[in-house]
């Protein structure tokens, strides 16, 4: 059976990537043929991404009738695009689609899902609301640019006629539901991470702080540098990965004298990421945006390492306070620097509760149970439309 992923970029660029890649690789074990469409080439290692698939389609040198007639998929699995109504008449309704929406784009004119003013998250839906927040307003290379709100409601309602979309956490639906989606029409699956080769490595109190996540507004990252600048531990703090507040999160540890205990290591491949994880005491993940989910929270926990996430979006589906890791309220530094120097201080409870998530994580996100999920609904999908 031929199921046809479909993707904007081509190569690795973050959890979406990922997730395509771990759901390509497990289809095809249990027997299935998987190819690619894409819109442009310029993730990361795109010849071992290529290598996962059988084949690989450029829409910007072939037409989708073009691709649908060469790959003839029995089921096409849609993630991040733009546009789908070309995918929409190209299909005319022969083939059975899936679409999995892994952030706030089709809702959210300015994608992060938090008011601009305020800072405080957005429960309203698209319509009024993005143009009282002036989302018709973005900033491109340090100039303000106009981005039309009209054309992204249309996309909304279009993706609104879909018989079948997915989402990871119980908070992704809500926003669906609360933007018109049909509840029938909604599938929650959540995503799974693969476990690592080799067993965990014990949780020692010589370890320092970690973030892995890319280095933009949203991810909080400033929150979590002026928390460490309030704690009484004196652990060191490791920030992994790149992005357009690279230069001002830098300027910021030196504005708040921490610069000599705080390591960017920029862009880090992930396959050496278990190594950071093992030498890590805990995880931070401080978004302010709601996160759809929150994939390196579950990559930590695989290496029973505790984490502290901030209480928003989709990461309470996985992180129970507590029980699995500690959640703080969004955007408070100082609670977060109170998480903090709680696990510094009792390594006891940093050990219990990266051993309890590890295991939550094995139970309820396991691979098999994610391939499982996402199998049957292929194959519902496909009944229904033949």
């Amino acid at each position: 059976m031929q199921i046809l992923f479909v993707n904007t970029t081509f190569g690795y660029v973050g959890g979406v990537e990922q997730h395509i890649i771990l759901a390509c690789d497990g289809l095809r074990l249990r027997g299935y043929s998987c190819s690619i469409a894409y819109q442009n080439a310029s993730g990361r290692d795109a010849s071992e991404f290529s290598s996962h698939f059988n084949a690989s389609y450029s829409l910007q040198s072939s037409t989708w009738k073009e691709v649908l007639d060469r790959d003839r998929p029995d089921c096409i699995y849609i993630h991040k695009w733009d546009s789908i109504q070309p995918i929409l008449t190209a299909v005319g309704g022969r083939i059975p689609l899936i679409r999995m929406f892994h952030d706030h784009d089709i809702y959210c004119p300015r994608r992060h899902k938090y008011l601009s003013f305020s800072r405080k998250i957005c429960t309203y839906k698209a319509g009024l609301a993005c143009y009282l927040d002036l989302a018709f307003l973005e900033r491109k290379q340090g100039k303000i640019a106009y981005a039309p709100i009209l054309p992204k409601l249309r996309e909304l309602a279009i993706n609104r006629t879909l018989d079948c979309v997915v989402v990871g956490s119980s908070y992704m639906r809500k926003e669906l539901l609360r933007n018109g989606f049909s509840p029938d029409s909604i599938k929650v699956i959540p995503p799974s991470v693969s476990d690592f080769e080799k067993s965990p490595v014990p949780l020692t109190d010589t370890g320092g702080i970690l973030y892995v996540g890319q280095l933009v507004r949203g991810k909080g990252v400033d929150t979590l540098l002026r928390a460490f600048a309030l704690i009484r531990s004196t652990l060191t703090l490791t920030i992994v990965g790149a992005g357009n507040d690279e230069e001002f999160l830098h300027s910021l540890s030196v504005e708040l004298g921490i610069s000599q205990r705080v390591q960017f290591l920029g862009w880090v491949e992930h396959n050496q990421l278990g190594k950071l994880y093992d030498e890590a005491m805990m995880v931070v993940v401080p978004s302010r945006w709601p996160e759809p989910f929150g994939m390196v929270g579950l990559e930590a926990l695989l290496r029973q390492r505790p984490v502290i996430a901030s209480e928003v979006g989709g990461i309470p589906d996985w992180l129970e306070d507590g029980e699995t890791g500690l959640l703080f309220p969004v955007n408070d530094e100082a609670s977060l620097a109170r998480a903090i120097d709680r696990l510094a201080e009792d390594n006891q409870l940093a050990s219990e509760l990266g051993r309890r998530g590890r295991d939550n994580v094995l139970e309820r996100f396991s691979f098999d149970a994610f391939i499982t999920r996402l199998i049957d609904l292929i194959q519902e999908r496909i009944t229904q439309c033949s």
